[in-house]
């Protein structure tokens, strides 16, 4: 695997400049990094990372005002979390809007992942939140973050009837749950 794919310290290393080649052959893609300061003076650690590709950037305008996000769990050496925000076009087929690479999903990473994309992506107002109820994802929302405070927050229909079958253990009533959340 390490012959085709590189050892994890060469993809690592190589991230930045996987990242600066994307916004040098696509333009207008945004790449933020948040980084700490090493033992040596000379070495960084990346803590998070945020990216949002220029098409998706400019797509977004003609979505409906809704971002659904969702984290994800790394595995591997380098532990962490994908974030993830992504819309609906007018045909209801998912489009991607923006990523980040965090710690964890914390309240903290939540909110700087809020704060790039109301900075890099889109400053439109009355955008409807659609999540799966974290607790790091709705303290982020329920500060004071002024670019969110006109945001509209719901709960992810399918994280409802996720959370509803682990209690009743019944298949069919968490499809009965979709189905009310759906229509």
């Amino acid at each position: 695997m390490s012959r085709i794919y590189g050892d994890w310290e060469g993809s690592y290393k190589e991230l930045p400049r996987w990242f600066n080649a994307v916004q040098w052959y696509l333009p207008g893609t945004v790449v933020r990094y948040g980084a700490s300061n090493h033992d040596n003076i000379d070495t960084y650690i990346l803590d998070r990372v945020f990216w949002s590709f220029k098409p998706c950037i400019d797509g977004f305008g003609f979505c409906k005002p809704i971002l659904q996000v969702d984290g994800t769990f790394l595995t591997g050496k380098y532990n962490g979390t994908l974030l993830i925000a992504s819309s609906q076009d007018g045909n209801r087929r998912i489009f991607p809007i923006a990523f980040a690479i965090v710690e964890g999903e914390t309240k903290e990473a939540w909110e700087w992942f809020f704060f790039n994309i109301r900075s890099f992506v889109t400053q439109q107002a009355n955008i409807c939140i659609i999540s799966d109820r974290g607790t790091g994802l709705l303290g982020a929302l329920r500060t004071e973050l002024p670019q969110w405070c006109n945001a509209h927050s719901v709960f992810c229909i399918r994280h409802v009837a996720s959370n509803f079958n682990k209690e009743f253990r019944d298949t069919e009533l968490k499809e009965k749950v979709i189905e009310m959340g759906m229509y």
